[in-house]
């Protein structure tokens, strides 16, 4: 069977999107389209997709992804705010990791959301490479941390969560 992509270093063999799932917490439309669109084109064929850090703590429960990509600046619950609850101690999330996509990632704020518990930090605009090095260093450092099957396959299985109402949101 031959691959498009070729094995990340370290990797025994090139990363199999299509046992990942993702969530995409960003407000802009446009961001989630193109980084959904790169996903897929890597092979991915859960994507979860939420507008805002209130509605992703929410889908974060539900879901239950591999990773989660996020973005810094949104309304009422930030990419900040979002990273220090999900990655919270007692959070059943804590060990989803956390890649952070922002147009506005100053050393502050990487700083800041590296101390919240991100585990990788991007710049918008992302390109397909990077996004796939970034996801590939989360695998590596997964596989080594612990046996591959149990970070590949999904937390949990199931159908398409059910959509709750944005008013009745609970944070963790």
């Amino acid at each position: 069977m031959q691959t498009d992509r070729p094995p990340v270093s370290g990797l025994s063999s090139p990363l199999d999107f299509s046992l990942l799932s993702f969530l995409i917490v960003d407000d802009q439309p446009f961001t989630r389209r193109i980084v959904r669109s790169i996903l897929y084109g890597f092979g991915s064929r859960e994507v979860y997709e939420s507008a805002s850090g209130a509605e992703g703590l929410d889908l974060v429960r539900t879901a239950m992804p591999s990773i989660i990509i996020t973005d810094l600046v949104m309304p009422m619950v930030d990419g900040g705010r979002f990273v220090a609850m999900v990655k919270a101690p007692d959070a059943p999330t804590n060990k989803i990791p956390v890649i952070v996509l922002s147009g506005y990632l100053t050393k502050t704020a990487a700083l800041a959301v590296t101390r919240h518990g991100a585990d990788e930090l991007l710049v918008k605009p992302v390109s397909p490479k990077a996004l796939y090095g970034h996801i590939s260093r989360i695998a590596l450092r997964n596989q080594l941390a612990q046996p591959p099957l149990a970070f590949l396959s999904n937390q949990k299985r199931r159908g398409v969560p059910e959509r709750k109402n944005s008013d009745e949101v609970t944070l963790l």
